[in-house]
C-alpha cells in the first residue's frame, strides 16, 4: 500500500510514464484510451515488473510476491501463457540442478547419472528455445513477436546473431523487421 505503480513505454530509448496511480488497500485502477495496440511495462516505483499489452478491453493485473499475471484481453492472455510455459520449463531445469547438487553432497560417484542429468537439462533448454522461436514466429505480425524477441535477446550475455536468431530474422515479414527494437538489434 502507498507505492506508486506506473505504466511506462519506451520512447526514444527511455522509459516514460504514460499513466500512474497509488496502490491503496492492495488495489489499483487505471483507465484510458489508446489509439493503437502497443507494448508497455508495469513498474512499481523504478522497478520493472512485467510487460503489458495496451489494447482495447479490461486488463486484469494480479501482483503477488513471486507471481504476476496479466489477463483479460487476447494478447495479454497469450503473453501470460508464454510466461507461464517458459517458467514451467525453467522450473524443470532448476529441479534437475537441485537433484545434481544433492547427488554431489551425498557423494554420488556414478558419472553416467551426472551425464544423464546434463542431457535432460540440455533437452529442456532446446525445448525452451524451440518454444520461444515458435512463439515469436507465430506473433511476427503483432506486438508480441518483437516484445518476446527483445526480452529473449536482452537475456543474452552480448548482442549476437546465432543460428536461431538468424532463422527468426530470415523468415520474418517486414512488419517485424521494421519494429524499432528489431531494427536496432540488426544494426
Amino acid at each position: 500500500d502507498g507505492a506508486n505503480i506506473y505504466i511506462k513505454t519506451l520512447i526514444d530509448g527511455r522509459w516514460e510514464a504514460i499513466d500512474s496511480c497509488e496502490i491503496l488497500h492492495g488495489k489499483f485502477m487505471m483507465e484510458g484510451e489508446a489509439d493503437s495496440t502497443f507494448i508497455s511495462a508495469i513498474f512499481i516505483g523504478n522497478e520493472a515488473v512485467i510487460p503489458i499489452v495496451i489494447e482495447e478491453g479490461n486488463i486484469n493485473v494480479d501482483i503477488e510476491m513471486h507471481n504476476v499475471t496479466i489477463n483479460g484481453t487476447q494478447l495479454n492472455d497469450k503473453l501470460s501463457h508464454f510466461f507461464n510455459k517458459k517458467y514451467y520449463y525453467e522450473q524443470q531445469i532448476m529441479d534437475l540442478e537441485r537433484k545434481e547438487a544433492s547427488m554431489i553432497l551425498e557423494g554420488h560417484t556414478n558419472k553416467e547419472d551426472y551425464i544423464a542429468i546434463q542431457d535432460q537439462i540440455a533437452e529442456i533448454g532446446n525445448s525452451i528455445n524451440f518454444f520461444i522461436e515458435e512463439f515469436i514466429k507465430e506473433h511476427y505480425e503483432n506486438v508480441l513477436g518483437p516484445c518476446v524477441f527483445q526480452l529473449w535477446c536482452n537475456g543474452m550475455p552480448y548482442p549476437t546473431i546465432n543460428e536461431q536468431i538468424g532463422r527468426i530474422l530470415k523468415e520474418a515479414p517486414e512488419v517485424f523487421l521494421s519494429d524499432t527494437y528489431v531494427k536496432e538489434f540488426m544494426a
